[in-house]
């Protein structure tokens, strides 16, 4: 992993990204599991924005995460409401449960955080593999847009606590198709610095048809890419996030 979510990192993505807040996906991805009634697996599941409402919706739902940091998270949205799902703390890149789950899902982009074509293979096979004969893999991928020069400083206050976020730095290579961005975190209280952590964050960037290429190198079929959250958009460059739809094979 090119990435980690530390402590300051994990409490800041909750702050901003609570449990059920939306941003067309929530609500897009319970519609593409309507007819799914076995087993689910969330790769990348972070605090439970998507797994706790759909948990709630009745699917059976396990999360995973490479974070323990947003895991404990997760952990305790899921105890305040009741919840008791399987969470565990693994690489999506190398976790496999043969013909486990009927359907596997990454929204927000979180394919993204894997570093380079091979990574992101080794995960689309476990994904693969994981999957029951004709299970259903569905992966949003950002659409890849030109890095800000410079981004402005984010906070978030609760109680006598004030986090803020800072970009240090933007750096992009196109070779790689990489943006890296050295993000710190600081976290205040009465005016007094208690925490600071700095974090390397870099997305990988991915073009239409190479991720479609990818897919079917790992061996999905059936493959159909939607686009905003609506399947009446047409996927294009201006799009903001791609959403692939893909089938794993009927026998292996």
């Amino acid at each position: 992993m090119s990435w980690e979510y530390g402590t300051l990192a994990a409490e800041v993505y909750d702050l901003d990204k609570p449990i059920g807040r939306s941003f067309g996906d929530v609500e897009y991805y319970a519609r593409l599991l309507a007819r799914i009634s076995g087993r689910i697996l969330e790769p990348a599941t972070g605090t439970g924005r998507i797994l706790i409402p759909l948990l709630e919706a009745g699917h059976e739902v396990d999360g995973l995460d490479s974070s323990a940091e947003m895991l404990a998270l997760c952990r305790r949205h899921c105890r305040d409401r009741g919840l008791d799902p399987v969470l565990r703390e693994a690489d999506m890149t190398i976790f496999v449960q043969l013909a486990a789950y009927e359907a596997v899902i990454i929204p927000a982009g979180s394919i993204a955080l894997l570093d380079g074509r091979k990574a992101t293979l080794q995960a689309l096979a476990c994904f693969r593999d994981s999957l029951v004969p004709g299970g259903r893999l569905f992966v949003d991928v950002p659409t890849p847009r030109p890095a800000a020069e410079h981004e402005p400083m984010r906070c978030w206050q609760r109680g006598s606590y004030l986090w803020t976020l800072q970009t240090m730095h933007i750096g992009y290579d196109p070779a790689a198709g990489q943006t890296t961005r050295f993000l710190r975190y600081d976290k205040w209280q009465d005016g007094t610095l208690r925490m600071t952590e700095l974090q390397t964050f870099r997305l990988q960037h991915w073009g239409l048809h190479e991720f479609e290429q990818l897919l079917a190198e790992a061996g999905f079929t059936d493959i159909l890419v939607t686009a905003g959250y609506t399947n009446a958009c047409v996927p294009g460059p201006g799009s903001g996030i791609w959403t692939f739809h893909a089938t794993a094979p009927q026998a292996r």
